[in-house]
């Protein structure tokens, strides 16, 4: 089996069993396809080590049992579970989430794509400011392709000319760029899938951006720990998506 088939089927295990062996573990994947192998034994003891290496698992089952191969979630692992989080540590299932949430119009985009697949593997390495920077890039795009979408759908040439003229003018202003367009989203009629919550999210993404850069868009080295890029990730996704919808509204009808 390759590892990205074998990964999620850990940790649906993992789901059911907080405390475990290594062998246990390999006899419930068992149960659970048909495709495993004998030989997919050192993929599974990758995957198992990678866990305790990124902080989902720890050795021990006990206090009579306090050593590898006994495994056990540790309180990280718990709360990944709880908020049903442990996806981030499945990096090929949460990129394939991603695809399928955006993906009703169009594909992602590759740049999109690109840093936050390196934003989610900086962060399973333990680079968590890293990590946010990567996602604010992936975010940045995410604002730049709604802006052109929407300049493109302006059928009044006099608004068109203006709100260029405002994009232009805010050069690498983070927040200017985004004022600009987000009074321009926010006075527009819209249906009401997209007009819900379309302040909170744009204010999301926003804000993604935001952890790593000041206004102007220079780096401000802002130390991030694990919760808050593990926050960042789970809510990328949401927020991704809204931008999609609007970049498919705007694709198909005129402001």
């Amino acid at each position: 089996m390759e590892k990205a088939k074998l990964r999620p089927l850990v940790l649906e295990v993992l789901r059911q069993n907080a405390q475990t062996h290594f062998n246990a573990v390999e006899l419930q994947i068992k149960n659970l396809t048909s495709d495993y192998q004998r030989y997919d034994a050192l993929k599974l003891q990758e995957i198992i080590w990678e866990l305790l290496i990124q902080g989902v698992l720890a050795p021990g089952k006990n206090s009579l049992n306090i050593n590898l191969p006994f495994i056990h979630l540790t309180e990280y692992g718990v709360r990944c579970l709880e908020e049903d989080a442990l996806l981030l540590h499945d990096p090929d299932g949460y990129l394939k989430r991603l695809q399928q949430r955006v993906g009703q119009g169009q594909p992602l985009d590759e740049v999109v794509l690109t840093y936050v697949r390196e934003s989610l593997l900086t962060f399973l390495a333990g680079h968590y400011l890293a990590a946010t920077v990567m996602l604010g890039v992936a975010s940045g795009r995410c604002l730049d392709l709604l802006t052109h979408a929407y300049l493109n759908a302006i059928g009044d040439k006099g608004r068109k000319e203006a709100f260029e003229k405002k994009v232009i003018q805010a050069g690498r202003s983070i927040k200017l760029r985004f004022g600009a367009l987000q009074s321009e989203l926010l006075a527009l009629t819209l249906p009401v899938k997209l007009k819900d919550t379309l302040d909170i999210q744009l204010t999301g993404i926003f804000t993604l951006i935001r952890y790593s850069r000041n206004d102007a868009g220079h780096p401000i080295g802002r130390m991030v720990d694990r919760d808050v890029a593990h926050g960042n990730l789970l809510a990328f996704p949401r927020y991704c998506q809204r931008i999609y919808e609007l970049i498919d509204h705007f694709q198909s009808n005129s402001v």
